[in-house]
């Protein structure tokens, strides 16, 4: 029997067609959709960039010249609803994710704040810090900041200061809104003298001026109208000469260390001089008043107080030698005199140390009076030396440095008879 040839190839045929259609039927439905939109104008926001290492969200830029724009942008979610805000020392200079813009020299505070159209907000603060030129008027902020006093004469350290014209204060970084200015009284490349008019408690943004008028950018200034102590507050040495330094102290009564309040004090608008007491080595509570009952601020890093924390040590057990030689005392005709530039080195408060042999005498004696003209004993006569150990102390109290270093006279004079002076010292 014969095969029909032309049914078989044409049932094939179909076959492969059916095929063929399969495979585009299963292609096609396998064909990818758009992404599917997960946005919400709910959503809380996210700023998904800056972000630091540190993952704790803040952030700093660091520009190397007035002229380097901060050049940056934002990455935030949902993107398609939120508004992206920059703030700068809590004034909006920006919005928009890409920032592109130039600051004056100085630290500054950057805060970016992403905003959704429901109100809902995040924030992240960071820092901006731009540096000067290299030929650029400049006064860095020291670590505790600048501070400033008005009507005390105050000064600036830095670089570059010869031709400042004019100080400035502004209540704005970009300096439009200038607060108050001052001639310098004095000038030289590190450094500028000059007194501040009246202005209020505050922080403002410190500028300096050129002869040409061009404004530059030096961190900001704390202004202060009370007294204040800037330094020395940290801690003491027993006994020793203190210094407080700061400004408007001319008025201050007393210094208090916990319960021991000292009134004998040699008081400047600038600086507090005192014996520190003795009290136990280790932290103690320094306050200090003025006449009127008002208490001296001290400036600090965490802030401005009215009391702070002050460590008292120990004198270190070295001696420092005023007058060294040899020399027998013999009254009128042979005497050891310490002049009074060396005693000016000498702090109130001090012990001195006069060091001797005993030579075979009639008798051994020891007095120490005002030079050149004996007016007052620092140490009346001691009779029987040869039975008093070496050295010989006595403290050199305030009292004794104001006679011994007055404009008339020229420190102190040991005499006596019977010792052989070798060596003056203190500490």
């Amino acid at each position: 029997m014969k095969t029909n040839k032309s049914f078989s190839m044409s049932g094939l045929l179909v076959q492969a067609v059916f095929a063929l259609l399969a495979i585009a039927v299963l292609f096609t439905g396998c064909k990818q959709e758009e992404p599917f939109d997960t946005q919400s104008p709910d959503d809380a926001p996210l700023i998904l960039k800056p972000y630091n290492e540190s993952g704790t969200g803040s952030f700093t830029y660091l520009l190397a010249t007035p002229d380097t724009p901060l050049y940056d942008s934002v990455t935030v979610t949902p993107s398609r609803y939120t508004t992206v805000n920059w703030y700068l020392e809590d004034q909006l200079i920006f919005t928009g994710l890409k920032i592109n813009m130039c600051f004056p020299v100085g630290k500054y505070t950057l805060m970016i704040e992403a905003v959704t159209e429901a109100g809902k907000r995040t924030e992240r603060t960071g820092s901006v810090t731009v540096l000067p030129y290299a030929t650029d008027p400049y006064a860095a902020a020291p670590d505790g900041g600048h501070h400033l006093v008005p009507g005390a004469e105050m000064s600036l350290s830095g670089v570059n200061l010869a031709n400042v014209e004019t100080i400035l204060l502004t209540s704005d970084f970009n300096s439009q809104k200038v607060v108050c200015s001052v001639a310098p009284s004095a000038k030289d490349e590190a450094t500028l003298t000059f007194t501040l008019p009246e202005v209020a408690d505050g922080e403002y943004y410190l500028r300096l001026k050129d002869a040409e008028g061009k404004i530059y950018g030096s961190d900001k200034a704390q202004i202060h109208n009370a007294s204040v102590v800037l330094d020395g507050y940290a801690g003491f040495v027993l006994g020793q000469e203190w210094v407080l330094t700061g400004a408007k102290l001319e008025n201050v009564a007393s210094v208090k260390v916990d319960d021991k309040v000292i009134t004998e004090l040699a008081v400047t608008a600038t600086t507090i001089t005192l014996v520190a007491p003795d009290v136990e080595e280790g932290e103690h509570t320094l306050s200090i008043l003025n006449k009127d009952g008002s208490a001296v601020l001290f400036i600090t890093d965490a802030g401005t107080v009215s009391q702070v924390t002050t460590t008292a040590k120990a004198a270190a057990n070295v001696e420092t030698t005023i007058w060294e030689g040899s020399c027998v005392i013999n009254w009128g005709d042979a005497n050891v005199n310490v002049n009074a530039a060396t005693m000016a080195n000498v702090p109130a408060g001090s012990t001195v140390f006069v060091y001797y042999n005993v030579p075979e005498a009639e008798y051994h004696a020891l007095r120490i009076v005002v030079a050149p003209d004996w007016s007052a004993d620092i140490v009346g006569q001691v009779d029987g030396m040869q039975d008093v150990p070496s050295p010989y102390s006595f403290t050199y109290t305030a009292e004794h440095k104001a006679l011994a270093e007055a404009a008339d006279k020229d420190g102190i004079l040991i005499t006596g008879f019977g010792l052989e002076v070798t060596k003056v010292t203190f500490k």
